[in-house]
């Protein structure tokens, strides 16, 4: 009788979704328990209109349905909430910041809080569920002062040296990747051979110039891998592409239950650069998947377009446009005409403050717009994340030339040193690209 009574009582109320203020969510049924109500075919008189618990509404339900705790468990409660309070970490990803933006997302005149690294690596990412439905819907979505100002800043201490030393290799790279991508059959098979020659960055400009390129062809300047580096000098730029804090966001927006580090990518946009054109990372990397993740970290403010910014630009759901592939295949007139494509269909999440950072699927079309009108040069760096069961396709690179069979060889400095190591089409261990969550160490 009285659990007969406790379903008139909850049926008398309606439960609704609402995970961050603390109430119950459920659905409506009818008391035979298998007629589910539609409030849009059903008639006005019988709906049921959608109303919140209130306080004591719920204590009601509680105490009804005998869920009530007992006095001396609650007060337990009461006494290890307040001792943590004291003295735990930052437990959620909202604690790392301290409102720099409203619901709306507009700016709000708050100071950034800082915490350390370690704390970081116990601190539970939050990751709303529009969030959620953004990137699965668009492809991209924005985590909104995701990282603390001081991590930004301690990475920006890290890789700005790093990339002023390293220098010569960016340009090396884009000496190789333009040679792998020529008409030349002999550039093509001694890509890289050739590029190594260069000592020098007049050398590797030279080269690029024979090839009719200037520096507004140039979209920015590149380096890959700096976390397992070991004469970088960069421990940040290590722990936090290591840290369970951004592998468990990998996680929650791939929805994949194991996350592999794949990379971590530096980007050296330089004032005069050109625009980035579209691509997809999936089209640079080894792997046969469609689970890849990248969260895109500016080292400093990015303005909106018009004043400037060069952020990434996205193209809503391009990661579900599967006839692009299927009917134009890899390359061909289709991809000259992509404005035309998805016109009315480019989106953005700028301006980006300090510690904001873009999420985008590993196949959804980006681009970023040239460094003309910007006095300063932009920096960021990317971590690319994978579903840990992804596995390596077939015959990755060209035994010839080393280079990328069937995608853009963009990447291809990034996987080179191991890829030929992994079986393909197998679930593999390599330290080159680790399983990061769930957390091992």
């Amino acid at each position: 009788m009285k659990m007969f009574v406790c379903l008139l009582y909850a049926h008398s109320l309606l439960l609704t979704a609402d995970v961050s203020s603390g109430f119950i969510s459920g659905e409506i049924t009818t008391m035979s328990g298998n007629k589910k109500i539609d409030n849009a075919t059903d008639s006005s008189k019988s709906r049921l209109q959608m109303k919140r618990l209130t306080k004591s509404e719920m204590s009601d339900l509680v105490s009804v349905l005998g869920l009530e705790q007992p006095e001396s468990s609650k007060k337990k409660r009461r006494q290890s909430h307040k001792r943590n309070d004291k003295s735990s970490a930052v437990t959620s990803s909202e604690q790392l910041s301290k409102g720099r933006h409203n619901s709306d997302n507009t700016k709000i005149e708050q100071s950034v809080h800082s915490i350390s690294i370690n704390t970081l690596e116990h601190t539970v990412p939050k990751i709303s569920l529009q969030t959620q439905l953004d990137y699965t819907r668009k492809g991209h979505a924005v985590l909104r002062s995701f990282l603390p100002i001081n991590i930004i800043e301690s990475l920006r201490s890290e890789l700005l040296p790093y990339i002023k030393s390293h220098e010569l290799d960016a340009w090396r790279q884009k000496v190789e990747v333009q040679l792998a991508d020529s008409s030349e059959p002999y550039y093509r098979q001694n890509a890289r051979t050739i590029a190594q020659s260069f000592n020098t960055i007049t050398d590797c400009e030279d080269m690029l110039d024979s090839l009719g390129l200037d520096r507004s062809d140039l979209p920015f300047m590149q380096h890959f891998n700096i976390w397992r580096d070991p004469d970088a000098n960069a421990s940040f730029v290590r722990e936090l592409c290591l840290s369970p804090y951004m592998a468990q966001a990998a996680s929650i927006l791939l929805d994949c239950p194991t996350v592999r580090l794949y990379q971590d990518s530096v980007f050296h946009k330089r004032s005069g650069d050109g625009w980035t054109p579209y691509h997809s990372d999936c089209r640079m990397a080894p792997f046969d998947t469609s689970k890849m993740i990248t969260f895109w970290i500016g080292l400093q403010q990015i303005p909106h377009p018009d004043a400037g910014g060069t952020g990434l630009l996205f193209v809503d759901g391009s990661h579900n446009d599967f006839a692009l592939p299927y009917w134009n295949g890899v390359s061909g007139h289709e991809y000259d005409r992509l404005d035309k494509r998805y016109e009315n269909h480019v989106s953005h999440h700028m301006p980006l403050e300090i510690g904001d950072v873009t999420v985008h699927n590993g196949w959804t079309l980006h681009c970023a717009g040239a460094a003309d009108s910007i006095d300063q040069d932009r920096y960021a760096i990317a971590l690319t994340y994978v579903d840990g069961r992804a596995e390596i396709r077939d015959n990755v690179l060209r035994e010839e030339s080393s280079t990328i069979v069937g995608g853009d060889n963009e990447d291809m400095w990034s996987f080179r040193s191991w890829v030929s190591e992994v079986k393909p089409r197998s679930h593999f261990q390599h330290t080159s690209v680790p399983i990061v969550w769930p957390d091992e160490r």
